[in-house]
């Protein structure tokens, strides 16, 4: 007989902890390329870079209100949501470093 299993895979409270961190790292990274737009902003005065600021900020803005959130309320810790916010985060993740990689050349 094939055994069931009662937990969802996707039901993992680890998977929370881990979009967390991954949007800890969100933070990071966008803090890093806040940094490196203001001080080229200072230099050009570029209505672009201008911009860039401001996707940054609101990035920014967005990932912490996710992690407090994830943190603090029962939101995002309902049956199976952690896997999903996770692949959010991961995704997010992987944009931002392309876009870090691409800022610095």
């Amino acid at each position: 007989m094939r055994e069931v299993h009662d937990r969802n895979f996707m039901a993992d409270p680890g998977f929370t902890f881990l979009a967390v961190v991954v949007g800890i790292l969100n933070v990071f990274v966008l803090l890093i390329l806040l940094g490196v737009y203001v001080s080229s902003y200072r230099k050009i005065r570029s209505s672009f870079t201008l911009g860039l600021i401001g996707f940054s900020l609101l990035l920014l803005l967005q990932n912490l209100i996710f992690i407090m959130f994830m943190l603090t309320r029962e939101g995002f810790r309902g049956h199976g949501l952690g896997f999903p916010v996770l692949s959010v985060n991961l995704c997010q993740l992987g944009a931002l470093l392309v876009l870090l990689r691409i800022t610095w050349e």
